[in-house]
């Protein structure tokens, strides 16, 4: 049932770096790679973007040479474009490709993508039939449960999915409707893994080893895919698979962000986009340690890399001075199985992506 991730070279209980839109870039695919994560995607790509060579697409494809494993994902809105673009992907080096028929995001959904592909599950199916057509990689796809609550047919399209030639199907425990206070469905997932002979990864509420343990205990999936956890402790992969593995130390944490400050400083070279872009990972990463308030404001300050290693390693050295020897574990709350801050959450509201409606 798992021969797919063993062809592909990764575990056969793989724990999956979701891809996240305006963070999937290959400085953090490296990172998250390097804590454990088997497989990492490029952000979400537009099937008709893709088909009109968007430099800005093309752009989010660029896979670094010392990716070993790297997927991508599409989303359109009718077979034919998403098959087209999925033949046109089968020429990119990717490892294997994914279809998004679960993001809830206005914009998307409004043209008939995403999470707007779940409405009817014969279309599923034709998506699927004619993008297995269109490549020999393994090819997956991503759902939730449903458009609203009266809709909740992740089955039948689950069924589509695997009917039309799906290696595996990844399902995000609500509907999409649902915003981030909704409880993930453990119960619906379980019967999903079920009613499927190809693997079923399950997503949601995953931000450490006990939210992974419990997701595969209860649902009985194959392998795990963590979006809003890995924001800001890319840990979260190491934390999935060790249970003995504890809360970075200031020493850990400080040598993972300076490697991911190199690595974008690699990719952006010194010029203020890679600082632009790197300052929502460090407002993340510096979540949860004392002080961190103003180290924050500092770093919306702040034009260059080099400026922001600096302004870090004077942080970490006074969080040692201090006496703090690792990141304060309280920023989880383990009781709502969430972030006690959710960047994430924040992040969709402020670019209005349908979470709270």
């Amino acid at each position: 049932m798992t021969a797919v991730f063993t062809k592909l070279g990764i575990s056969p209980t793989p724990v999956i770096l979701a891809p996240l839109a305006g963070v999937s870039d290959h400085p953090f695919r490296r990172i998250c790679t390097r804590l454990g994560a088997d497989l990492t995607y490029v952000e979400m790509l537009s099937a008709t973007a893709l088909l009109r060579n968007s430099e800005r697409t093309l752009n989010m494809m660029e896979r670094h040479p010392n990716e070993r494993i790297l997927g991508v994902q599409i989303t359109g809105s009718s077979p034919g474009d998403i098959s087209e673009a999925i033949a046109k992907l089968d020429t990119f080096n990717f490892d294997t490709i994914d279809i998004n028929m679960g993001c809830p995001v206005r914009k998307v959904v409004n043209t008939g993508c995403g999470s707007a592909l779940l409405k009817d599950s014969k279309n599923v199916f034709e998506v699927v039939r004619l993008s297995r057509q269109a490549t020999k990689k393994p090819l997956s796809v991503k759902i939730r449960l449903g458009w609203d609550r009266n809709s909740m047919n992740a089955i039948d399209v689950a069924l589509a999915a695997q009917e039309g030639g799906a290696d595996w199907l990844t399902v995000h425990g609500r509907c999409r409707s649902d915003d981030y206070q909704t409880p993930v469905d453990l119960n619906f997932i379980q019967k999903l893994s079920k009613a499927l002979t190809i693997p079923v990864i399950g997503n949601g509420n995953l931000f450490g080893m006990d939210d992974v343990k419990y997701m595969h205990e209860r649902t009985g999936v194959s392998g795990t895919m963590i979006s809003r956890g890995a924001l800001g402790n890319p840990w979260v992969f190491m934390q999935a698979k060790k249970p003995e593995f504890l809360a970075p130390t200031v020493q850990d944490w400080f040598a993972v962000v300076s490697q991911h400050l190199a690595w974008q400083r690699e990719a952006y070279e010194d010029k203020p986009m890679g600082a632009l872009c790197m300052r929502k990972h460090l407002l993340w990463y510096t979540k949860g340690f004392v002080g961190s308030k103003k180290v924050r404001e500092k770093i919306n300050t702040l034009h260059t890399i080099n400026e922001i290693q600096v302004l870090l390693g004077e942080f970490a050295e006074s969080l040692l001075k201090s006496g703090v020897t690792r990141r304060d574990t309280g920023l989880f709350d383990q009781g709502e199985g969430r972030f006690a801050w959710d960047p994430k959450w924040d992040m969709d509201r402020e670019h209005d992506r349908g979470v709270n409606e």
